[in-house]
């Protein structure tokens, strides 16, 4: 009698088996993560859904994603610096920053990953779906078939559907609303290839937050809302050294948010000469790590800021042994 069992490829075994830490105490299956979060946006809603922190929100989209945006901004970090240079900052060549070329109108990217991470910080989760969350955690990893699937799917529905008390397109906003600014290291340290790979995502966040873009390596090339393209921030991409300090002019007036792209380079001289040359001031600065710390962008615009924090950090490991 010959048997008719179908066993499962060795990759599927191993995904079944592999156990990911979402967070401490909770642990799924590969297999289950890559179901029940089939895509970006609903990955992005577990990360707030159960609280997760940069660290873990970049390890779940590492794993659940197959995005070559993804790869290049997550799981890269040896390639990427984690280490600072030593240089003496020539006070001689600051405010070097280049206004970069006016377009206008130029054919914005849609993006895949950070588009959607900007997104979801718009997004709030009702009280009532958190507790029904709190209360799932545990046996998401149980449910048979596409039910896991299901039942994220589900609560993202009610959640955007829930009713809003009050409408707070009425209030009145007194004082006038800060611009935001996106700062994007294009320096040797990233890589050409990545920087090629992540620009289309880097450029729609920026439109989407109706910011600014800056350029730093070198030098710092900077455009107005609206201004620019792709081609126009990939033609000011020196990939050479990477001199934070040229971000001086920028930093001397006010931003509401202001987004770091970025590895962990440049020099502890260029940080203490934005500290002491620099007047303007931050309301919150958001991070965007290729590497498995937060970056060294973040931490010398972070001295202007009211609050730093990490969106994003790549290289994490969460993979334990099964």
């Amino acid at each position: 009698m010959t048997s008719s069992a179908v066993s499962q490829t060795p990759s599927s075994l191993r995904a079944s088996l592999d156990l990911v830490e979402v967070k401490p105490g909770v642990k799924y299956s590969r297999a289950v993560l890559c179901e029940v979060l089939p895509d970006v946006e609903t990955a992005l809603f577990f990360g707030k859904l159960f609280d997760l922190d940069a660290y873990q929100l970049g390890a779940v989209l590492s794993i659940v994603s197959r995005s070559s945006v993804v790869d290049a901004l997550l799981n890269h970090g040896d390639a990427h610096s984690a280490d600072l240079q030593g240089y003496l900052v020539d006070i001689a060549d600051m405010l070097g920053m280049d206004y970069g070329d006016v377009t206008f109108s130029p054919d914005v990217p849609k993006g895949e990953v950070l588009p959607e991470l900007w997104e979801s910080l718009q997004v709030e989760i009702a009280t009532a779906i958190k507790d029904v969350a709190a209360k799932m955690e545990s046996v998401i990893g149980l449910l048979p078939g596409k039910q896991g699937t299901m039942m994220m799917q589900s609560m993202m529905v009610m959640n955007a559907k829930r009713p809003v008390i009050g409408d707070y397109r009425a209030r009145i906003h007194h004082e006038p609303v800060k611009e935001n600014l996106v700062i994007f290291d294009v320096s040797g340290s990233m890589s050409e290839p990545t920087v090629r790979t992540i620009i289309d995502d880097v450029v729609a966040m920026s439109y989407q937050a109706n910011a600014h873009m800056a350029v730093v390596s070198n030098t710092c090339s900077y455009w107005t809302p609206g201004s620019y393209s792709v081609d126009d921030v990939l033609e000011r991409c020196e990939f050479s050294g990477t001199h934070y300090e040229e971000l001086e002019e920028l930093l001397n007036r006010d931003w509401g948010t202001v987004i770091c792209v970025a590895d962990y380079d440049s020099s502890t001289s260029a940080k203490q000469h934005l500290t002491g040359a620099c007047v303007g001031h931050i309301d919150t600065v958001l991070d965007i790590s290729l590497v498995n710390r937060p970056t060294f962008l973040a931490e010398c615009v972070g001295q202007l800021a009211d609050v730093v924090r990490p969106l994003l950090v790549g290289s994490g490991q969460y993979v334990l042994s099964s």
